[in-house]
């Protein structure tokens, strides 16, 4: 675990489509965040670790380590774009720059899951020239295990270089494992809290989205609890246990 005292001077302000915004700085090559709502910071750390046993490579999702930032728990990641020439666009700015409207509100005024996927997928396609369906099913699949109920389209992101379009890794996965959802009751077991939780952004439904998708990656479930033993107990850490032990 680390522990960083940031000046202002770093703060970066973020406007998105998120329900609550955390405080993030930047500096020296690392994004930080500050818990918002709940334990974000434990629940990143959790999901990231999670993706190193499944069959996703290294640079598919960001590692995130659990520290505090200016006497605040949070998390930090290092700064996956190395150079000048590439930028980090979310499917948000993407479709605000190109068309002028709020992806989130077409999306909601579409009928289905269908309908939704079709739409944001051909338009990536017709702008950028690339298939996102493969990048969405290994992000709804994590979405899903983690219980991630704040995957809203500035969360999704292309990189862009000199070569053209290409998926960001998986990130910002905070808002998660029952953390921060204010429906969970903890006085009722994790099982009904479950039913709770609240996809996004293309269905309020996790297990109709992977229906729609399929499942983007495995894992080796005996590996994954060993691991999850070992880690200081936390409702967090139980809920992950949980949906380990239940999903796929």
């Amino acid at each position: 675990m680390f522990n960083v005292i940031i000046d202002d001077e770093y703060l970066i302000n973020d406007e998105g489509t998120s329900e609550g915004t955390q405080i993030k700085y930047k500096k020296e090559g690392f994004w930080y965040k500050k818990d918002n709502r709940g334990h974000e910071g434990l629940c990143e750390y959790l999901a990231s670790r999670f993706l190193s046993f499944t069959s996703l490579s290294k640079d598919e999702y960001i590692d995130y380590e659990e520290g505090t930032v200016n006497g605040s728990a949070g998390c930090r990641s290092r700064d996956f774009i190395k150079d000048n020439t590439t930028e980090l666009i979310t499917l948000y700015r993407l479709y605000r720059n190109e068309t002028g409207s709020d992806l989130a509100k077409i999306l909601a005024g579409l009928d289905d899951i269908e309908a939704r996927a079709k739409h944001i997928i051909s338009f990536v396609h017709s702008v950028c020239g690339i298939d996102i369906t493969d990048y969405l099913q290994k992000i709804f699949t994590l979405d899903e295990i983690i219980l991630n109920e704040d995957r809203h389209v500035n969360n999704l992101a292309l990189l862009q270089n000199e070569s053209g379009f290409f998926p960001a890794p998986i990130f910002d996965n905070g808002c998660s494992l029952l953390t921060c959802n204010q429906s969970v009751n903890r006085h009722l077991p994790i099982s009904e809290n479950v039913k709770r939780v609240t996809a996004r952004p293309l269905s309020g439904s996790f297990s109709k989205t992977r229906e729609y998708f399929g499942t983007g990656f495995s894992y080796d479930k005996d590996k994954v609890l060993a691991w999850l033993k070992t880690e200081p107990k936390s409702y967090e850490r139980d809920v992950l246990m949980y949906q380990v032990e239940n999903l796929y």
